[in-house]
């Protein structure tokens, strides 16, 4: 990957729509006169550094799909993973027995909104994974809290527990 700014926006582009686009700089360079042992090549002069382009508006009706960085990303799973702990600590960790159903919400809002995305067919399929991940660790959590007041029930009934 490269330092340098892009130089447009990123937009949406269907697999037809892909032509090859020619460079900017196709031009043939002009000969220099190859330096001669005798003669040293000359020095260029010293270059001020080049300032980033600002960056372009995108074109009337282009939607930009992705504008930032791996430093937002990561910045962004920061955010999260300190709302979590603090909220866990807040709560007293009973936060946690919400967090199936985190994926089965932000799942749903990725199915019904896949169409807008730039890869519908991941998008929609990652939903569907998070969806069935968020019910599977749903159900074993109502299973194991069944089987505690079961086990409760059955201690009250055997006569074990007073």
């Amino acid at each position: 990957m490269s330092d340098k700014p892009s130089n447009g926006p990123i937009v949406d582009l269907m697999p037809d729509e892909v032509k090859p686009v020619p460079s900017a700089g196709a031009t043939k360079a002009p000969e220099t006169a190859t330096p001669t042992p005798e003669t040293p090549p000359p020095t260029p002069a010293p270059q001020p550094p080049a300032q980033p382009a600002p960056p372009l508006p995108p074109p009337a009706g282009v939607r930009i799909t992705f504008r930032g960085n791996t430093y937002d990303l990561t910045a962004f799973a920061s955010l999260v993973s300190g709302v979590l702990v603090l909220a866990s600590c807040l709560t007293c960790n009973t936060v946690f027995y919400c967090l199936p159903l985190v994926p089965i919400v932000l799942g749903l809002i990725g199915v019904v909104s896949a169409n807008q995305s730039v890869d519908a067919r991941r998008t929609r399929n990652w939903s569907w994974v998070g969806i069935a991940a968020g019910i599977f660790m749903l159900a074993m959590l109502l299973l194991a809290i069944v089987l505690y007041i079961a086990f409760i029930v059955l201690m009250i009934y055997l006569g074990k527990y007073d």
